[in-house]
């Protein structure tokens, strides 16, 4: 017989979700900090116009994705990250010919591109985990 106060046992797999490594929560929280202080800055120097707020904008929602692939939670959907990044990239690289802000402020030419090349790497994984929480087969949209 068997005993009514046990809990039922069921086939459903619980679908524990993948923790992400230490390694993205280290660089969510470095990245994060650094973008909105390079942007807030940006924002409040003279020159600042609709294409600098536009950029913000976007890079709140990239932030909202990055969020959600490195703690597994579900932003939006997943058909929306791929073409988000495309579009996001697409707007990163013109954003600087576009916007009204002096980026260089003094730095020679040498300083002012690998600065921009360093920002470009740093930022790289950011880019990949965009990619990578797009997918359908990845977390946290495998576990309904």
């Amino acid at each position: 017989m068997d005993n009514p106060y046990q809990a039922p046992k069921s086939d459903i797999d619980n679908g524990e979700l993948q923790k992400r490594s230490v390694f993205w929560k280290i660089y969510f929280f470095i990245i994060t900090i650094l973008s909105f202080i390079g942007m807030v800055s940006l924002l409040l120097s003279s020159g600042a116009g609709i294409i600098d707020y536009t950029e913000f904008v976007l890079l709140i929602i990239a932030t909202a994705g990055l969020y959600g692939f490195v703690f597994t939670k579900k932003v939006l959907s997943p058909g929306f990250w791929v073409p988000f990044l495309v579009f996001y990239l697409i707007a990163g690289i013109a954003y600087e010919p576009l916007s009204s802000v002096n980026m260089r402020e003094g730095m020679s030419d040498d300083v002012y591109y690998i600065s921009v090349a360093i920002g470009y790497i740093f930022s790289l994984p950011g880019y990949y985990a965009l990619y990578k929480y797009g997918q359908k087969s990845e977390q946290p949209w495998t576990n309904t």
